[in-house]
């Protein structure tokens, strides 16, 4: 098989024989990196090794369907179009590639935010590691780098450290609610209670509305709770639970909490039949409460806050 690397050569010097010379000294800097995925990179080999040139159409078509957001989807149909001498197409293809690579710093970002809050460091150093080669200077990369120092052991120098950066990025990002519930997690740790109350209000009032596919969403949401578990003590027993269900994105991260619930009321039904009325009615008003306290105690929360600072801001 082709290496991968190889085939960039090739798809460079195929631009370049077309006099597509902008475009094939953007692929030569294009990002390795963003080849992160084990499925489409074996489909990209395949595409640039593959000899039939119908075939090698085939399964490009089918690597953009599965993959329409990857660069590497719309590199491999590029290569292929370019073999036909569809030129015109090629093109398309790899202003596609090419601004879907722009967006890839963000997407494994959120993927490193993802790993810190279930608490797998290990792979978000890695993934770091793997991202900073390429994207270091991109804001996206450098705020998953300060939430991957706050979860792991801290040094009073490493908070200060992450708080310096946070407080860079804020000024360009004045709006981003992920970089003020670090700084609300920074400032917790070091003490710093005002400042913490500051951003956890700025936190609140820039979160964005909450659905069940915005996975940008999602994950603003959750550095939220984890930060209001920072700050609220009582709040920490909610965050250990919602941390399980974190092993899925939405829309499964809901189906996992619906599932979850459904199998509690099931067992409240099952136990009406089995126990003494006094225990299933307390073992029911314990269920209650904690479904109350799970779902919404932070919301409540973080309402709360966003009505103080719309007060203060109207003073």
């Amino acid at each position: 098989m082709i290496a991968v690397s190889k085939g960039f050569d090739e798809i460079a010097a195929e631009l370049e024989a077309q006099g597509w010379h902008k475009e094939a000294e953007l692929l030569r800097r294009f990002p390795r990196s963003a080849l992160d995925d084990e499925l489409v990179k074996g489909m990209f080999v395949a595409v640039v090794s593959v000899r039939d040139i119908e075939r090698a159409e085939k399964v490009a078509r089918q690597l953009v369907s599965f993959a329409p957001e990857n660069p590497f989807a719309h590199l491999a149909f590029c290569l292929v179009k370019l073999r036909q001498g569809q030129t015109l197409e090629a093109a398309k293809a790899f202003e596609q590639a090419i601004h879907f690579a722009s967006t890839f710093p963000a997407y494994r970002s959120q993927r490193i935010h993802w790993l810190c809050l279930q608490g797998r460091l290990d792979e978000a150093r890695k993934f770091l590691h793997e991202t900073v080669k390429e994207f270091a200077d991109r804001w996206e990369v450098q705020r998953a780098q300060a939430h991957l120092w706050l979860s792991g052991k801290q040094t009073r120098q490493r908070l200060n450290q992450t708080a310096e950066l946070l407080t860079k990025l804020v000024r360009y990002r004045p709006n981003d609610a992920i970089i003020h519930a670090l700084l609300v997690q920074a400032y917790e740790k070091l003490d710093d209670r005002k400042r913490a109350i500051e951003h956890l209000r700025l936190m609140a009032r820039n979160l964005p509305a909450l659905t069940f596919t915005d996975v940008d969403a999602f994950i603003a949401h959750q550095v939220a709770k984890q930060s209001l578990a920072t700050r609220f003590s009582w709040l920490r027993p909610s965050w250990f639970v919602e941390r399980f269900f974190l092993r899925w994105l939405p829309p499964k991260y809901f189906a996992a909490i619906a599932t979850g619930w459904v199998a509690v009321a099931l067992l409240l039904a099952g136990l009406r039949f089995v126990a003494p009325t006094p225990i299933y009615t307390f073992a029911l008003l314990i269920a209650v409460m904690a479904f109350a306290y799970d779902r919404f105690a932070s919301p409540i929360l973080l309402w709360l806050l966003k009505s103080i600072y719309s007060n203060e801001g109207k003073k």
